[in-house]
Parts: structure tokens; sequence; C-alpha cells
């Protein structure tokens, strides 16, 4: 999932408990990946993905340009049953 041409940054993250650390530790381990891999992959997954806003902005853009309301689908449902 990284990509070797791209620059890299440092980011610290203080207050994580030892159990916690130990737990991302034993989970990198399983895939055979680093600490640092692992997280670095948790983080490229996490942003790869729209967050709730994204899509709750998506969802009402669609439903503004939209020639049909949901009422008028659910009563043509209902109608044709």
């Amino acid at each position: 999932m990284h990509t070797g041409c791209m620059t890299s940054v440092l980011v610290q993250i203080r207050g994580v408990t030892p159990r916690t650390r130990d737990e991302l530790r034993v989970r990198a381990a399983r895939r055979g990946q680093s600490l640092t891999a692992y997280l670095r992959d948790l983080l490229e997954r996490e942003v790869s993905r729209p967050d709730l806003a994204d899509v709750l902005a998506r969802v009402d853009l669609r439903a503004e340009s939209s020639t049909v309301s949901s009422v008028e689908l659910i009563r043509a449902d209902r109608d044709g049953r």
C-alpha cells in the first residue's frame, strides 16, 4: 500500500497505553509486518475511504437533484401491490 515515490512525514502519537501498543505489535506480527508498516497501512486504509460527512454530503446532493421524491417512490410501490 505504501508508495516509495512519495515523501513521508513523521507522525507521533502520545498517550497510547502499553496494552494498546502491545496489541498493535501482535497484529502487525500476525501480518508479517513491522509495527510502523502496520500502522502506516492502517492509516492509509482509513483515509482511502470517505468519511461520514462526505458520504452524507453526496447523499444530499443526489437528493437535491432527484426528480422523484422518496414519498412518491413508496406510494408507487404500495400502489403496485
